[in-house]
């Protein structure tokens, strides 16, 4: 009897063996990529997906003098339509975002420099309805500096766009608006009478947001947080974290249970702070990143029931990309390596997030712990988007100066 026993012990061991090897090894089924652009000078491809409609804007070179045209390819009813010129040309292309709203709407946002000078920026926005395109709406104030807007859809398809303004040649708030395809958008807010040069968003489905705003680059400045409740209404910035050195670059998510995460850039570590039942946590070290061995860029996604992924880069000990799991109201999960990212990271409202960079995206599926990742014989990944049932990804190359879709299915 113990012979059998054990018998049945290392048959079940070599199971949880095998199951555990070909969990993360077995391959998520992605499309051959689509080529849906292709134009001299490309630059970029970002996405957004409602799960039917999805969307990619792109920047185009028109010709050798470095002007530029953002362009936008709209997958409606199983087929992907015409490349759209969203606005006119225009020098020195910045960059660009898009957004899908749940009723198949969507809304393209970019920044340009409008002069020589790296501080004439002009934000400008458009709405894709009923098949076409409008016209480009300048949200920025004329002839000063504006930021790279960030945009996001509620559950209603009312879109939030949030930006940094200078209102004058030494002053900036960060300014927030809402609006729709069908009636145009309100009249802006001032949020906050600060600016730090990095802005990110989140919004759920009952219309709560989260607006976070700290320094780009390798700069410096406090990490802030100002959130809105589903009646429209701003906060005060609330201050996660105090200007300090080399501490940047704020990510946020939102969960519909008004739960949201935000993760940071620190001189060498990462830092998060949680919001629940109305309360932010003090900023902490995200766990599992040695002190002083981060770097890079982190990045953050939320699924609808406040499940969290947050990604980081290690530069030393055991280089490479880290990804770690906190499911809601829990804690973080044990850091694990993944072949890909740390951004763009996505989650789908269900639960699966999807992260790629290079020639490599990985997903973590809804109800599974384990990362699936895939890779394409060409071209280089420089967005990703998951909604309900799919996961996308673009990639520039696959063709010279191309930008094409693959698309995966998920639960």
């Amino acid at each position: 009897m113990a012979a059998v026993l054990r018998f049945r012990n290392i048959l079940a061991l070599i199971a949880a063996i095998l199951a555990a090897v070909s969990g993360p090894a077995a391959a998520q089924t992605w499309t051959s990529p689509q080529v849906v652009g292709s134009v001299p000078y490309l630059t970029g491809g970002t996405v957004a997906t409602n799960g039917n409609t999805s969307a990619v804007v792109f920047a185009a070179g028109v010709a050798t003098d470095n002007m530029f045209e953002v362009q936008a390819v709209v997958r409606s009813g199983g087929n992907w339509g015409p490349r759209i010129a969203l606005a006119p040309q225009f020098q020195f292309a910045e960059d660009f975002t898009v957004a899908v709203a749940p009723n198949g709407d969507a809304v393209a946002a970019w920044r340009y420099d409008a002069t020589m000078a790296a501080d004439s920026g002009v934000a400008q926005v458009a709405f894709y309805t009923g098949g076409h395109w409008g016209a480009p709406v300048t949200i920025s104030t004329a002839g000063l500096n504006a930021g790279m807007p960030a945009v996001a859809f509620d559950g209603q398809s009312q879109a939030t766009i949030l930006w940094e303004q200078n209102t004058t040649s030494t002053t900036c708030a960060l300014k927030a608006v809402r609006g729709d395809a069908g009636h145009g958008l309100g009249v802006a807010q001032t949020i906050s009478n600060t600016c730090y040069g990095f802005v990110d968003l989140a919004v759920n489905s009952v219309g709560q947001a989260v607006a976070v705003s700290g320094a780009s680059g390798i700069k410096t400045g406090p990490i802030v947080a100002i959130t809105r409740d589903a009646n429209g209404s701003w906060s005060a910035p609330v201050t996660l974290a105090a200007s300090a050195y080399r501490q940047r670059q704020p990510q946020v998510g939102l969960g519909n249970n008004g739960a949201s995460v935000v993760v940071w850039l620190t001189r060498g570590g990462v830092s998060y702070a949680v919001r629940s039942n109305g309360s932010w946590t003090s900023a902490a070290p995200l766990p599992g990143v040695p002190s002083g061995r981060a770097g890079g860029v982190a990045g953050v996604a939320v699924d609808a029931n406040g499940n969290a992924v947050a990604t980081f880069v290690l530069t030393s000990l055991t280089p490479g990309v880290f990804a770690t799991y906190r499911p809601a109201n829990g804690s973080w999960q044990a850091p694990v390596q993944i072949p890909a990212g740390p951004v763009p990271l996505r989650a789908s409202p269900a639960g699966t997030f999807v992260v790629g960079s290079g020639s490599t995206v990985v997903t973590r599926l809804a109800g599974s712990s384990a990362w699936k990742s895939s890779n394409f014989a060409s071209g280089s990944i420089v967005d990703v988007a998951a909604g309900p049932g799919i996961a996308i990804v673009t990639l520039a190359g696959t063709a010279p100066d191309s930008i094409a879709v693959s698309t995966a299915a998920v639960p």
